[in-house]
């Protein structure tokens, strides 16, 4: 029976106490995210066929990513206006990474496509509606953990407790059976528990037993600085003070009249003589007694210690130790099946929140850009009134891209490729400008081919040539 706000309180604390928890999730959301994923619209051409539509898959994506894009990365993506959906999508991911779960609302307001982000800690029953102790209303829904269930398992609203402990049911999906609000898990338990946990769960305690550690580490290295020296007597020595005929001419002058012990030359040379660098000067020992540094090794197995944990803590939430601390001191053939290793890891999560974000944003949109005739999707209307959900489901076939892992050694990549297609396959592209362009993270092809042909175009107006090179001078034959 997982305490999801004690859950929530605590791997919130750690990622704003500890280091290591603020590093590892940083470098999964930039890598998993970064600066938002990029729409691929790949319509199911043959499906829509078999149903008697006949689309121009070319116009059709290119029309949709166009205006998806310049939505995307606009304010007015945003319910307030301060961020771009793609920033909200980053947002989304850490919250639910870190709180378990985030409900996202979708708003139709002046024309517009708006998302709201709504903290998991306010989606809450209004009664005492539990996932042991479910809050049953009169139509057969119940309520558990502040989501309302239909008698089947749907998601039917989310109930929203704001500053002011008023309530706010926030149905799942509009009049058209649209979907306009959902939550976004980070991690999910089991069955039975509706809600989601952070990610950082089974690993809060090591991460604070971590940081308890290292905490002590270096105060105990820096209490052990502050004592410069310590006399150690030998065995059979009568342990003496060097300095206590220093000291003892030093409280002579103390005769009661003053609270403070006078500076003089002595005093001074006694300061200097027990500063921790001791100004290069040498102590007159008395016999058996020796004047040792103060030492320990504690600190020379800190860096194992340390790691280790931080491996177990990295491979948790499944991202490479090198990748999530930014550290590669590793081989070529070690670093290079840890990337591959961390490439399908990240497969994986983009798929994850693709499904269970970045879907459900999209349908909306594309279907408020249909309804406005934005966007020409021939036999859609007609689909969503029958209930056809093959040619639905067939314009909304899209996935999301995100930055590529980069190839420690790119060409022999390309050569491993090449040998696998054989001689007969030699002189097939492996590639298109388009999948070249975002491996290289340079924007969009189509606008680069655009610039590339006004710059060119503009060259030739110019009568900018290149200049030819000089034919070498032969030297005269016998």
């Amino acid at each position: 029976r997982p305490n999801y706000e004690a859950l929530r309180l605590r791997s919130w604390q750690s990622y704003y106490e500890s280091e290591v928890s603020h590093t590892i999730v940083n470098s999964y959301i930039k890598w998993v995210i970064g600066k938002g994923l990029k729409l691929q619209c790949e319509p199911l051409v043959d499906v829509l066929s078999q149903e008697g539509i006949n689309l121009d898959p070319q116009a059709f994506c290119k029309t949709v990513e166009s205006r998806y894009s310049a939505w995307s990365k606009s304010r007015m993506s945003d319910y307030s206006g301060m961020k771009s959906k793609n920033e909200l999508s980053a947002t989304a991911f850490k919250n639910a990474i870190l709180g378990g779960d985030v409900l996202v609302i979708l708003r139709y307001i002046d024309n517009c496509v708006k998302v709201q982000l709504i903290d998991a800690s306010h989606v809450v029953s209004p009664g005492m509606g539990t996932e042991y102790f479910p809050q049953v209303l009169d139509n057969g829904n119940k309520i558990l953990n502040g989501i309302e269930f239909s008698p089947s398992g749907e998601h039917v609203a989310y109930h929203v407790r704001d500053w002011q402990l008023n309530f706010t049911r926030i149905p799942a999906k509009n009049a058209l059976g649209i979907t306009c609000a959902f939550l976004y898990y980070g991690s999910e338990y089991r069955l039975d528990n509706v809600r989601g946990v952070p990610k950082l769960s089974n690993v809060l305690e090591k991460i604070a037993t971590l940081e308890r550690y290292a905490s002590a580490t270096l105060s105990s290295a820096e209490e052990r600085q502050k004592i410069a020296y310590v006399m150690e007597p030998e065995l059979l020595a009568t342990p003496q003070n060097p300095l206590q005929k220093d000291m003892a001419i030093a409280h002579d002058y103390y005769k009661g009249i003053t609270s403070q012990i006078p500076i003089t030359k002595e005093g001074q040379e006694i300061a200097n003589t027990v500063a921790a660098t001791t100004n290069k000067q040498t102590f007159l020992m008395p016999p058996g007694i020796k004047m040792k540094s103060v030492e320990s090794k504690q600190e020379l197995h800190f860096g194992e210690f340390h790691t280790a944990n931080i491996n177990l803590i990295s491979a948790c939430l499944g991202i490479p130790p090198n990748v999530a601390m930014m550290l590669y001191t590793e081989s070529f053939s070690a670093s290079r099946a840890a990337l591959k290793d961390w490439e399908h890891t990240l497969h994986v999560g983009r798929h994850h929140h693709s499904t269970n974000f970045e879907f459900h944003i999209f349908n909306f949109w594309l279907e408020t850009e249909i309804f406005k005739n934005k966007i020409q999707a021939p036999g859609y209307l007609k689909a969503k009134m029958e209930g056809n959900y093959m040619v639905i489901e067939s314009y909304r076939n899209v996935r999301f891209a995100g930055a590529p892992v980069p190839h420690i050694d790119p060409l022999k990549e390309v050569m491993a490729e090449r040998a696998k297609l054989g001689d007969a396959g030699k002189d097939m592209p492996l590639t298109t400008l388009e999948a070249a362009t975002e491996a290289l993270n340079g924007g969009e092809s189509a606008a680069n081919i655009q610039q590339f042909a006004d710059e060119l175009e503009k060259t030739k107006s110019l009568k900018i040539v290149s200049e030819q090179p000089a034919d070498p001078i032969k030297e005269p034959t016998d």
